[in-house]
């Protein structure tokens, strides 16, 4: 096992040892059906974060860039499981919107920019990490007419639920633009027009 998910387990073990020792108690009158209850109830709660791919937030912001660097030009049905349900709704919008129009996205979020691209390396660097949110910076050279200078995004992950794994919420751009403001704003204000 993995260390993490064995940390995991060997906390579940502890946990059913802790609830099965109630049941034996002669000073509790915990019955066997509420015991299975609370057992599968600790279980459940651990079984979607024994789940999730990384518990490292770096690593889930490098793994979401490297295999989905043009997210805000794609099917959101693609990533749904990589994003919130917030996110997910808003690209929805853009999405939907796009077909033909430009709408609310008129840069790629990454750079800020319509031209230019980014360049190697690409680092990324966990800047805060709490039980609910991460925020990650991306550091790379933004490349333009052959001159490159260092510039960096921050991608925010938020876990939807306490027991779900830490999943893209917003991208914010070099400029300090979050996607998920622009895109909910600019659908808010003109959306309905398309």
């Amino acid at each position: 096992l993995p260390l993490n998910r064995a940390i995991r387990t060997r906390g579940h073990l502890v946990l059913c040892r802790d609830i099965f020792s109630l049941i034996h108690r002669p000073d509790m009158s915990l019955s066997h059906s509420k015991a299975a209850w609370l057992l599968a109830t600790a279980l459940a709660s651990g079984s979607a974060t024994a789940a999730c791919p990384s518990d490292n937030p770096a690593a889930i912001a490098q793994a979401f860039y490297t295999h989905h660097a043009d997210f805000y030009n794609s099917n959101p049905a693609k990533i749904r499981q990589a994003i919130t349900p917030r996110l997910f709704a808003a690209l929805t919008q853009e999405y939907i919107c796009k077909q033909g129009e430009i709408c609310a996205i008129e840069a790629d979020p990454w750079i800020d920019a319509q031209d230019g691209t980014i360049g190697q390396p690409v680092s990324f660097t966990t800047l805060s990490n709490t039980r609910t949110e991460a925020k990650v910076l991306m550091m790379y050279s933004f490349m333009l007419d052959h001159q490159s200078h260092p510039q960096h995004a921050t991608v925010v992950l938020q876990r939807p639920t306490p027991s779900s794994c830490l999943v893209v919420s917003d991208v914010i751009g070099p400029h300090g633009q979050s996607l998920l403001k622009q895109l909910e704003s600019w659908h808010r204000q003109y959306g309905k027009a398309h």
